[in-house]
């Protein structure tokens, strides 16, 4: 049972969800191309297929990154070049740290199941949303959709290490809304819902297609809590 390292940082820089992108390369401009689990690239236009441990997010409309296990490791390379300030786009803003909480999550497959909530999820590709759209019941597209989603808890378990032997579950209990949006110029479909699985998850990281950037986002299931998509 690995526990897994999750270390999410808040800034008092302003910053909208159309902008995370241009966080993230600001960043690595800061840090260095160098520093691969920034961006998961490795040069000559090859990209390095595997779950991202530094993952760039909004909270509050402030500006955050989620570090996970290795990205832990790494983030002093950036406190060690942040000034205080950051170029996002053609913008010049104060870059300092509001605040910093630190986990150690003890992930397992259980035998009971826990409920969460993500948003902004993105499922589909092009490819496989051709798929999802030929399915013609509901209970088979929910399932179609589950079935997507413990791929992505997969990732995660292989991105962190973790051999996963046992049958991961997976129900989405509600779905509470659905948008398009657009994803590296492509319009893709995204996701708020509600879920129950077996796996204990770290709250805060991302599952799914542009994990990387906000999208997928995983918090603990609160029946008070309303997520504003546009955060």
């Amino acid at each position: 049972m690995p526990k897994v390292r999750v270390v999410k940082i808040i800034f008092d820089t302003e910053l909208r969800v159309h902008e995370i992108p241009k966080f993230r390369g600001a960043v690595i401009d800061m840090v260095g191309s160098e520093h691969v689990s920034f961006h998961n690239h490795l040069g000559d236009s090859k990209y390095h297929y595997a779950y991202p441990v530094v993952q760039y997010k909004t909270h509050g409309r402030k500006a955050g990154i989620v570090c996970i296990e290795d990205g832990v490791e790494d983030i002093h390379h950036f406190f060690s070049k942040n000034a205080g300030s950051i170029k996002i786009g053609d913008q010049e803003r104060e870059l300092h740290v509001s605040s910093v909480k630190i986990n150690k999550f003890e992930v397992q497959v259980w035998d009971s199941l826990f409920k969460y909530e993500i948003k902004n999820w993105i499922p589909f590709n092009e490819n496989n949303y051709q798929k999802f759209k030929k399915v013609e019941f509901e209970v088979d597209k929910i399932h179609f959709m589950e079935n997507i989603l413990i791929g992505n808890i997969l990732s995660f378990a292989k991105g962190i290490n973790w051999k996963i032997n046992k049958n991961i579950i997976v129900k989405i209990s509600e779905i509470k809304n659905s948008y398009w949006i657009n994803y590296k110029g492509v319009k893709l479909k995204s996701f708020h819902f509600t879920f129950k699985t077996n796996v204990f998850l770290p709250y805060d990281i991302g599952l799914g297609k542009g994990s990387s950037i906000g999208f997928g986002t995983l918090f603990k299931y609160s029946s008070n809590k309303k997520l504003n998509r546009r955060e």
